[in-house]
């Protein structure tokens, strides 16, 4: 059986997996950490990672025909380069050529995001949608857009930057350097912060839990997450006020795209309705019809597997188009 490597190149791991041509995963995927002194230590992640899966493969009777890389940053796909990247060491490093000299098989190279909506959009939550726009929320917020069925990429690759959308004029600073991005409301880090300006906001039965974080020094987003999904009334209002704010977010993104469906993953996003429905409640309210009326908003299906699976069927679609 002929398979793709897909890779998920992220700032603290690479997984690396065997992707069927119709997006299965094929045996468990590896996991190296990703090597973020300089290039060369990510691009020797890189390569064990797929070592290790064509090694997989070979015991498992299988042929690999390429390989797909997805990976955090802004990426020049037709190029293979990583532009810039906001964790990793690369800055107009030619990721492909790179990987590709090492391993001995064409190698195509994507934004993670990007893999991620191909993903969800060929086999996931928006499987048979021709326009789907997907946003990640993790420590910041990426995006990803499908549009009458094909990647969008822009220009020069950096298109669906949706987390550096501009929802408050001059309002909190961005990792970016702008202030008011739509990140800086609708992260992990903006639950954190919400939840910990809601310490000394809410009643004392309210606010225990947050408060017992706060002074334990682990109020972070992913805590605030699990109290919420354990029922916490304080974390529950911080995620229903982020909730809004990506309703806000949204709203901007359905007035612009027009899409079917808006897909929701990331670690942020594993809080399905409890941040969806909020949300949801905003598009409703301040969103254009008909869009507002018929577009579904929705938690990403595939989980941590979507940037590898989504890598490797693009690297499967990259091979069609040169046979």
């Amino acid at each position: 059986m002929r398979i793709m490597v897909g890779v998920d190149v992220g700032g603290t791991k690479v997984v690396a997996g065997r992707v069927t041509r119709d997006g299965r995963l094929s045996g468990e995927p590896q996991v190296v950490p990703s090597g973020t002194r300089d290039v060369t230590a990510l691009v020797d992640s890189i390569v064990e990672a797929v070592g290790a899966v064509l090694h997989a493969a070979a015991s498992a009777g299988e042929s690999a025909s390429g390989v797909g890389i997805g990976c955090a940053g802004t990426v020049d796909a037709h190029r293979g380069v990583v532009v810039t990247s906001p964790h990793l060491p690369l800055i107009d490093t030619p990721v492909a050529a790179l990987v590709g000299g090492h391993v001995g098989l064409p190698v195509l190279l994507d934004n993670d995001v990007n893999a991620a909506v191909w993903a969800e959009a060929q086999v996931g939550a928006a499987r048979g949608c021709r326009h789907v726009v997907m946003l990640a929320l993790g420590t910041g917020v990426g995006g990803g857009l499908v549009l009458d069925g094909r990647l969008y990429r822009g220009a020069t690759g950096a298109a669906a930057e949706l987390g550096h959308m501009i929802v408050v004029p001059d309002g909190e600073p961005c990792r970016c350097g702008a202030r008011g991005c739509l990140e800086t409301y609708a992260s992990g880090r903006a639950l954190e912060r919400i939840a910990r300006g809601l310490v000394h906001d809410l009643p004392e039965i309210e606010a225990r839990a947050l408060r017992a974080a706060d002074a334990a020094g682990t109020l972070t987003g992913r805590a605030v997450g699990d109290l919420a999904l354990s029922g916490d009334p304080g974390a529950l209002r911080a995620v229903e006020e982020v909730g809004r704010w990506l309703g806000i977010g949204l709203s901007n993104v359905v007035n612009i795209f027009d899409p079917e469906m808006i897909v929701v993953g990331g670690g942020a996003g594993n809080l399905g309705e409890l941040l969806l429905a909020p949300a949801r409640a905003v598009v409703k309210k301040t969103a254009l019809a008909p869009g507002r009326d018929r577009v579904r908003v929705t938690s990403a299906l595939l989980g941590n597997e979507a940037g590898m699976l989504g890598a490797g069927l693009l690297a499967w679609a990259g091979a069609r188009a040169r046979s």
